[in-house]
């Protein structure tokens, strides 16, 4: 076993272009995305601050005046009237919007600026804005008549981007949750029996920034994120580079040598397991070690910390060497190396999507977050975030296990499929 080690790591040693892969390539975009996010993931909304100009088209007086208007007109009650006057008053929906903006939550990363439809214009064209709200004509009567009395087909706010962007996209998912709340509450209120929107007091405020942590450990930062992103995701590339190097050795017949002084066909295929093995794990010790030294990603203080994060590296590892197992089982099988070229040209990709190498999964689907920590990589990927916050090894042994059952599963497959003396 120590001679095949030694082997597939002196090959490797002198194969440049796959040592940039395993080793340049992962440090290169986590400094890239630590910087383009820094500050993101642990709350600091600065990177997110935008200026929004409001076209203000409506009439909130006018409107509330018609309303009330319409509903003498209507020969309901004055008692009647009166009320659900009072009601119009109370959840007209421009105050309700403006208080949203006033907000400490909102207010730290959107500043508010009111403009005629034409200065708005320009000062998006120039760049001085990075979005414009307009407020259409006859606002205030229509979403009153829809919501109180459930009459007219409402109306609706328009965004005007000069180009899409993260801050943009943050500024569209708040105006949605702002009318989505509005909606649901007017739903709600209806369904209960009472009258339109007579049940809502005011817009609840809506979060938009920030990180609340479950525990006392700091956020976690775009660096160490990206670090254990990028460190799952190109440690997956192990397996593939292995498993291709076993595919040269059998057209250049070193596999048939092998065999014929003797070694066992599982002596071969454990070689190639305990090799990926053992470069997985220097290759996330090297990773973990740059991003400490040079970004401060990590401390070196806490023993126990490290320890915790070297048993979650060495199941990772372990998984990897099942997947070059696998892999090579499967090239030496059909004789192909294509098996290794799809596996790092596509199915790692997908791996790394699923989980969350790219970008946190928690604004995903259920379905697609429970998926990723089904994969190595985003199990590796979540136990490691919970082990930097403190949860402890109770909360993190359940997706360790995960990773045990696929690395089992694996070498299984691999011992299946792996041809035997007398088939090679």
């Amino acid at each position: 076993m120590g001679t095949f080690l030694k082997k597939d790591i002196l090959v490797l040693i002198r194969d440049r272009s796959e040592l940039i892969v395993l080793l340049a390539m992962p440090f290169i975009l986590l400094t890239i995305l630590g910087f383009a996010l820094r500050g993101l993931l642990g709350g600091d909304m600065e990177a997110l601050h935008m200026n929004v100009a409001i076209v203000q088209n409506d009439h909130e007086e006018e409107g509330i005046a018609q309303f009330i208007e319409d509903l003498k007109a209507s020969g309901l009650p004055d008692e009647a009237i009166d009320t659900l006057g009072a009601t119009a008053v109370e959840v007209s929906p421009i105050p309700m919007l403006h208080q949203m903006f006033l907000s400490e939550e909102v207010k730290g990363i959107i500043e508010i600026t009111e403009l005629s439809e034409a200065a708005a214009k320009q000062q998006l064209k120039e760049g001085s804005v990075d979005a414009i709200i307009t407020i259409p004509d006859n606002f205030t009567y229509r979403i009153l008549n829809k919501i109180i009395i459930n009459q007219d087909s409402g109306s609706e706010l328009k965004i005007t981007l000069n180009e899409y962007s993260m801050k943009t996209n943050v500024l569209e998912n708040l105006m949605e949750s702002f009318v989505d709340t509005l909606n649901f509450e007017t739903a709600v209120a209806q369904a209960a029996g009472e009258s339109g929107a007579a049940g809502i007091s005011e817009a609840e405020p809506i979060e938009v920034g920030g990180v609340e942590s479950i525990t006392a450990k700091e956020p976690i930062s775009s660096f160490q994120y990206y670090t254990i992103g990028m460190a799952v995701m190109f440690v997956l590339f192990v397996g593939s580079t292995i498993s291709s190097k076993a595919f040269v050795e059998k057209k250049q017949h070193v596999f048939h040598r092998i065999m014929l002084a003797g070694t066992s066909p599982m002596a071969y295929l454990s070689g190639k397991a305990i090799a990926a093995t053992v470069i997985s794990f220097l290759q996330l010790v090297i990773l973990f070690s740059l991003s400490s030294l040079l970004f401060q990603s990590f401390s070196f203080e806490s023993v126990e910390f490290w320890a915790g994060m070297g048993l979650i590296s060495f199941l990772l590892s372990l998984c990897v060497g099942g997947f070059a197992a696998l892999l090579t089982a499967l090239s030496t099988k059909w004789d192909t190396d294509s098996v290794s070229y799809v596996f790092a040209g596509g199915l790692v990709t997908i791996l790394a999507f699923a989980g969350g190498s790219f970008f946190p999964t928690t604004g995903m689907p259920e379905i697609v977050r429970e998926i990723g920590n089904w994969t190595p990589n985003g199990a590796a990927l979540t136990a490691y975030l919970q082990w930097m916050q403190g949860l402890g090894m109770v909360a993190v042994w359940p997706l360790l296990l995960r990773i045990i059952i696929i690395t089992f599963v694996l070498l299984a497959l691999s011992v299946l499929v792996f041809p035997k003396r007398r088939s090679v």
